[in-house]
């Protein structure tokens, strides 16, 4: 899959997900709405019935018959009073099924305040509900208006907020899962891309043991190519030291593969930390030279034991010399091995001056099969997989391994690794 049909469709994935919030957030309005047109029913079908019971109570009143005169001609304050109100109030919102906070008023023709609940002044005028009172009073009687203020956002958001936290939530993984894919697509392209690298590398790697192989077997096997017999050791040899290398190849592949699985049984020892660098280093003596690398030590770590696998722990140090003198300057090059002790850790430094990682590259380094030089490009050989090798085998030895680089300057590999106290 290409980077252009990549971005694609995630543009068209971008689009099809804000539509989708677009559409939810739109549903959950419309929710909304309907709940608060079905709530102001509810409440003016409340108020009706309240001023019902207002009115059938203020006909008996007690005032009233006692006078022998209309009711209407009595003041409101002896006809209903402000606690019977809200005995009716909270008794249609109870049969309602309503458990709603309100504030509520009884104002004159005037607009003026007969009765009123404490926080009523501060109501909201665009949310309080009126209605008339005594709707069989004549005309020409003064008029008083019940009005009802709810809080009714706290109520609405009540009852439908399981439906926008599920809203919400769905909605964020759905966002979650479309980036977390993403991801993975370009993460999956990427690696797809340094494979290829690998296997670029990997097969210019093999065809040069291969053909200096064949080469040497023709010459041998050819009764009409003439050849002093004096040279027929060296073509043994090179047949040798090539096969090696392509075991070499093909080991180190497997050995990361293995690795992988967790197969991979190590051998624990008690080892002389500062013995086994000296042997690594002594194996380098003759690639140093013909290299023109200035090796430099500072090895203060006699005597200095740690529990780990002998065999891999050399291949550690040797793959990160082995890079050192791989991606030298062509003038001047040297490498400093410095070992010391800390905290019951012993720390052994490789520190080169060659041409450095770049910085955005430090945090990849350790990954399999990167390669800050990438593609079939041969000036430098490798596989992307010492380093990750490396990495992977210090964390099973329970240390640790960091590494300091500036380009064009050098690289410093710490590698740090828990001593080994012998038990008397």
């Amino acid at each position: 899959m290409n980077k252009r049909l990549i971005w694609a469709l995630a543009a068209v994935i971008t689009v099809c997900t804000l539509a989708l919030i677009y559409v939810q957030f739109n549903w959950i309005s419309s929710i909304r709405q309907a709940e608060k047109d079905n709530f102001n029913r509810s409440i003016h079908l409340i108020l009706e019935n309240v001023v019902v019971d207002i009115d059938e109570a203020a006909m008996f009143n007690p005032s009233s018959l006692q006078l022998r005169q209309p009711i209407y001609e009595l003041p409101i304050q002896e006809r209903i009073s402000m606690e019977e109100i809200a005995m009716f109030l909270q008794k249609e919102c109870f049969k309602a099924n309503l458990d709603i906070n309100y504030e509520f008023a009884v104002t004159n023709a005037l607009g003026e305040f007969v009765f009123s609940t404490d926080g009523f002044e501060e109501a909201d005028p665009s949310n309080t509900h009126v209605i008339g009172l005594f709707p069989r009073d004549p005309e020409h009687v003064a008029q008083y208006s019940l009005c009802f203020y709810v809080y009714e956002h706290g109520f609405i958001r009540q009852k439908i907020s399981t439906l926008i936290i599920a809203t919400i939530l769905l909605t964020f993984i759905v966002v979650g899962l479309f980036t977390s894919n993403l991801l993975i697509i370009f993460k999956q392209k990427r690696l797809t891309e340094i494979k290829n690298d690998f296997v670029n590398n990997i097969t210019h790697e093999l065809k040069t043991p291969i053909a200096a192989i064949s080469l040497a077997s023709q010459i041998l096997n050819d009764p009409q190519t003439p050849i002093k017999k004096e040279k027929w050791p060296d073509l043994h040899q090179t047949i040798f030291f090539e096969s090696k290398r392509l075991q070499f190849l093909v080991e180190k592949v497997l050995q990361i593969a293995i690795f992988e699985r967790g197969k991979l049984g190590l051998r624990y020892q008690v080892t002389d930390i500062a013995e086994l660098l000296s042997r690594i280093i002594r194996h380098f003596t003759l690639q140093l030279e013909n290299n023109n690398v200035q090796l430099t030590t500072a090895i203060d770590i006699k005597g200095t034991m740690v529990w780990v696998d002998e065999v891999h722990l050399t291949n550690v140090f040797t793959n990160l010399i082995d890079n050192a003198i791989k991606y030298r300057k062509e003038e001047g090059a040297w490498i400093k091995i410095i070992g010391n002790t800390q905290d019951n850790k012993v720390i052994i430094s490789v520190e080169d001056n060659g041409i450095g990682i770049n910085k955005k590259n430090l945090k990849k380094i350790f990954t399999k099969f990167f390669r800050e030089t990438t593609g079939n490009i041969h000036t430098v050989k490798g596989f992307g997989l010492g380093l990750n090798y490396a990495k992977q085998m210090i964390d099973k030895l329970h240390g640790s391994i960091k590494v300091e680089s500036t380009v064009g300057i050098g690289t410093k590999f710490i590698v740090t690794l828990p001593i080994y106290k012998i038990k008397i």
